[in-house]
């Protein structure tokens, strides 16, 4: 099958789990139990299950799409998972995000933007796969920035809803890493999957640990998602720099003056 045609099924699969979620409504289960001393509490709605599908199945579907490149058939298992990470993200907050729509004409257009989203994401990853690709700078580029968008705007979210921390720097954690391996996947990583997935977990271990500790201030839910998103770009930007072997005294420059600058906005803000 042409994977136009797998892109275009993958897509009208997603949006149709969007809709059948509005109409389908299964009982809550509810998990209680004791971390660290504390009990806790998630309740787990249909909404929970049928988002958990379609994520997997954003996933599912950009891997199939992914392996029927000619340089991608035989690559490892690791290096394709960190195609996931981006898809998935943006299936699962499109999901709990467009029930908060005012009105059924601002579901309809945030289902439509979605969709396109997802398309345009699965193209720029596919045409990132080989580096001679004449669009592979531009789509590198586009697939940057909606991380750290994504980085963002998930991190204001989940920081202004004011849960556990062991709940949201978990979250934060997981997002970073998945995040953190599209930002770091590159065609000459290809051959070194594990060393970019440790990277890819250091900086989201890192994001966890200072979501913990800003959880404890009394910022905007803006301001706290830009000072995560400042944590992550310099992170895994470094570690971007150190994977390819061009972490210079420049480079630490560089980034040394994007935290000064982002932190003085930040403290403005």
């Amino acid at each position: 099958m042409p994977r136009y045609d797998r892109l275009s099924i993958l897509v009208s699969l997603i949006l149709f789990g969007f809709v059948v979620s509005q109409v389908i409504e299964l009982p809550t289960r509810i998990i209680s139990f004791v971390a660290l001393g504390v009990p806790t509490t998630i309740y787990l709605s249909s909404r929970w299950f049928i988002g958990a599908i379609l994520g997997v199945l954003a996933g599912a579907g950009t891997d199939s799409i992914v392996r029927s490149h000619p340089h991608a058939r035989h690559t490892p298992t690791g290096y394709r998972l960190s195609y996931w990470g981006l898809p998935c993200a943006l299936t699962l907050f499109s999901f709990f995000l467009l029930p908060l729509s005012p009105s059924k004409l601002l579901w309809l257009v945030g289902l439509g933007l979605t969709g396109l989203s997802l398309s345009l994401i699965v193209i720029a990853q596919y045409h990132t796969i080989d580096q001679r690709d004449r669009y592979h700078d531009i789509a590198r580029w586009v697939l940057n920035l909606t991380a750290y968008l994504t980085v963002v705007v998930s991190s204001s979210l989940i920081y202004g809803a004011r849960v556990r921390s062991l709940l949201s720097a978990t979250a934060i954690a997981v997002l970073g890493t998945v995040l953190s391996a599209e930002v770091l996947r590159s065609p000459a990583s290809r051959q070194d999957v594990k060393r970019t997935w440790l990277y890819a977990s250091i900086v989201g271990l890192i994001l966890g640990e200072v979501t913990w500790a800003v959880n404890h201030c009394t910022l905007s839910d803006l301001t706290g998602g830009g000072f995560l998103l400042l944590i992550f770009y310099v992170t895994s930007g470094l570690a971007g720099q150190h994977l390819r072997g061009k972490l210079a005294r420049t480079a630490l420059v560089e980034f040394a003056v994007v935290s000064v600058v982002g932190l003085g906005i930040l403290y403005f803000v």
